[in-house]
């Protein structure tokens, strides 16, 4: 199959037959009444379909192929991306790696929290809740934690809690010049497992099924917007990406914090 952009457009057209027909066979008068078209236009698409490898035309009518099935996948992340896109607004404006932006689709259905006057800390408070109580978290880190978050991983490290933190530079200077008793505390705890690494893409977090992203005011360093879904394949991406980066990590130890002061 080899389409022109006009080509593509019009394929755009043609995804719900590919769809009705994905399960099929589908006779043409089923797919017509399916379709709400015209029985020319469903001979005419049928026909193009068939020839472009999309469509195969069986004894008991018509069903889509695999080529044809990647097609309707890739028209529902499309639609999913834009409908991410538009919701998302907010945080896109603060995270542009395309580590993310090539998997927005995962996030169409995620809840967003956005810092307004009246709830300034709405993007905080969602990570909160989550990091509150957890068997698995795992987190990367590019900007100084808020209080809140702090104040729970100091609870949770003298309680023993395992979890894992990766952080750049910059923010384990932010948290340290923060708040530098509770800083020393995680450090030194047994249960912690943190690490360094100078060119994370943006914060986030695994936190049992749920996946956790935010985004920071350049200026600020306050967080203007955080997501959380529960998407198995959003999942899936963000332990990839977390282990990609752990894998580059270097190991954060209160012998190298005292180095670095």
């Amino acid at each position: 199959m080899n389409l022109d952009g006009d080509d593509r457009r019009r394929l755009l057209n043609r995804v719900p037959l590919l769809a009705a027909a994905r399960d099929g066979p589908v006779d043409r008068g089923a797919l017509q009444d399916e379709l709400d078209v015209s029985r020319a236009t469903v001979y005419r698409r049928t026909t193009a379909l068939t020839d472009e490898g999309l469509l195969e035309r069986t004894p008991k009518g018509y069903r889509t192929t695999g080529a044809g099935c990647a097609v309707v996948d890739a028209a529902d992340r499309f639609e999913r991306s834009l409908s991410a896109i538009d919701r998302l607004d907010p945080l896109l404006g603060a995270v542009s790696s395309p580590e993310l932006t090539r998997h927005v689709d995962l996030f169409a259905d995620a809840e967003l929290a956005v810092a307004s006057p009246q709830n300034p800390n709405a993007p905080a408070e969602m990570w909160v809740e989550h990091f509150s109580s957890f068997e698995s978290f795992r987190s990367m880190v590019v900007a100084g934690c808020p209080p809140e978050v702090t104040e729970q991983g100091v609870e949770h490290a003298e309680n023993g809690a395992e979890f894992e933190v990766i952080c750049t530079p910059l923010a384990l200077e932010a948290d340290r010049n923060a708040a530098a008793e509770a800083f020393g505390t995680i450090v030194t705890a047994e249960g912690p497992s943190l690490y360094t690494h100078s060119d994370l893409p943006f914060t986030m977090a695994t936190v049992d099924e749920t996946v956790l992203v935010s985004g920071f005011d350049d200026e600020t360093a306050l967080p203007v917007a955080s997501v959380a879904t529960d998407d198995p394949d959003a999942r899936e991406w963000a332990e990839d990406l977390y282990r990609r980066y752990r894998n580059e990590a270097d190991p954060l130890t209160s012998a190298a914090i005292e180095l670095s002061a």
